[in-house]
C-alpha cells in the first residue's frame, strides 16, 4: 500500500501553531492554568476538533505536552468534580451530585460590536455589586467577547436545606436569568442616542426564543463523518447550514460526510 504524505499545514494553522507555542511555553501562564484546572474537567482543542473525554491535568507540564501534540486551546468545565476521570457519558442526575462537589457562575459575551460588548460587560459587573458580589473575575476570551466568573466559594453551600452544589444547571440558570433582566435595564441607561440607529439596515435574528435564556433557539442536525483512509467515523452535532470542514484526529486528512 503506497504510503500517503502528510499534508502541509495551511499558512493559518502555523502561525496559530506558533503563537500558540510561544504561550503556553511561559511558566507563569502553565502555573495559572494549572492552578485553575484543579478539579476540573479540562479538554483540549485541536484544528480537527476536541481530545477525548473526560480529562484533566495532572502536572503544569501536561500544558505544553498537548499544545506539542496540536492543541491550540484548553477548555475547562465550569463544574468541580471530587475525581474529573469518574465523569462517565450517562450519568443520571443522582450519579453527578455524588461527583460534584461546586460549580462557578460562567457569563459569556460574545458581540459582534466590541465597544457594545464592553458596555455589556460593565452593566453586568454593576448589578453583580449592587448585589454586594465582591468577588468578581473578568477576562477577555479573544476577539470581542467576555468571560465572567463568579467562583463558587462565593455561593452559600446550602438554600433552603438543598445542597447548593447539586442545583445544577436549573439554579445558574435563573440566576443568569435576574442578572439579564436587570443589566439591560442598567444597560440602556449607559447606551448612546444613536445605538438603536445604527442598527436600522442590520439583518435582526428571527425565530422561537429559549423558555430559559430568551435567547432565539438554533437548530442542530446529527452529521455522520467517516474517514475511508483509517476506516473509522463519528458522529457530530452540528448547527443547521454548518459549513465547517473536519479532519480526521488519526491521519488528518479530511472527513466524508
Amino acid at each position: 500500500m503506497e504510503k500517503t504524505e502528510d499534508k502541509e499545514p495551511s499558512f493559518k494553522e502555523q502561525r496559530i501553531r506558533k503563537v500558540t507555542q510561544l504561550y503556553y511555553s511561559r511558566k507563569d501562564v502553565q502555573e495559572a492554568m494549572f492552578e485553575f484546572s484543579k478539579n476540573r474537567e479540562v479538554t483540549p482543542r485541536y484544528f480537527e476538533g476536541f481530545g477525548k473525554r473526560p480529562d484533566s491535568l495532572q502536572y503544569k507540564g501536561d500544558i505544553f505536552e498537548l499544545v506539542k501534540k496540536g492543541a491550540t486551546s484548553l477548555h475547562c468545565s465550569e463544574e468541580l468534580w471530587e475525581d474529573p476521570l469518574k465523569i462517565v457519558t450517562g450519568m443520571n442526575e443522582e450519579q453527578l451530585n455524588e461527583i460534584r462537589i461546586g460549580w462557578d457562575l460562567v457569563l459569556d459575551i460574545d458581540c459582534k460590536w466590541f465597544d457594545y460588548s464592553k458596555l455589556a460587560a460593565k452593566a453586568i459587573i454593576e448589578v453583580l455589586r449592587n448585589n454586594g458580589i465582591k468577588n468578581i473575575r473578568l477576562k477577555f476570551s479573544g476577539s470581542k467577547g467576555w468571560h465572567i466568573l463568579i467562583p463558587w466559594k462565593a455561593f452559600p453551600k446550602e438554600i433552603n436545606n438543598v445542597q447548593t452544589k447539586d442545583m445544577f444547571p436549573e439554579l445558574p440558570r435563573k440566576i443568569v436569568g435576574y442578572i439579564r433582566f436587570e443589566a439591560e435595564r442598567s444597560l440602556k441607561k449607559i447606551l448612546p442616542e444613536d445605538f438603536y440607529k445604527q442598527f436600522k439596515e442590520v439583518d435582526i435574528k428571527r425565530g422561537i426564543k429559549c423558555n430559559n435564556c430568551s435567547e432565539i433557539v438554533s437548530e442542530y442536525e446529527l452529521t455522520d463523518f467517516f474517514c475511508s483512509k483509517c476506516n473509522m467515523g463519528e458522529q457530530r452535532k452540528l448547527e443547521v447550514g454548518d459549513k465547517q470542514i473536519f479532519k480526521c484526529p488519526n491521519c488528518g486528512d479530511k472527513f466524508d460526510k
